[in-house]
């Protein structure tokens, strides 16, 4: 039996190698559904993510109005070009980390 850290050290194409061969025997009895216990675990968890995540979206909601006093069109201008500007920043930001993502898809070929 292989040690966690063998594991750990296997490659994509390992692991697709692997999972391909046939040879492996596989337990009849190996069983596919979790225990009562772990799937009540599994549940928990998920209505606590669910509870984290509303929490913290309405906690990041705006309490105040938003101001909407520019009186000199070129002070408007540039909250505006600014505003734009972390909108960008936070859109290439986050085509870059698809980008990693697809790379990764892309070498497991047992999806293609």
């Amino acid at each position: 039996m292989k040690k966690i850290e063998d594991i750990e050290k296997l490659t994509t194409q390992d692991l697709l190698r692997i999972g391909a061969d046939d040879t492996i025997p596989v337990p009849e009895d190996l069983s596919l559904t979790l225990p009562r216990k772990a799937r009540r675990n599994w549940s928990i968890a998920a209505a606590a993510a669910v509870v984290i995540g509303l929490g913290g979206w309405a906690l990041s909601r705006p309490s105040a109005a938003p101001q909407d006093t520019f009186e000199d069109p070129y002070l408007a201008y540039a909250a505006v070009e600014k505003a734009l500007g972390k909108m960008s920043a936070t859109v290439q930001n986050t085509a870059g980390k698809v980008a990693r993502a697809e790379t990764l898809i892309d070498d497991l070929t047992y999806w293609k």
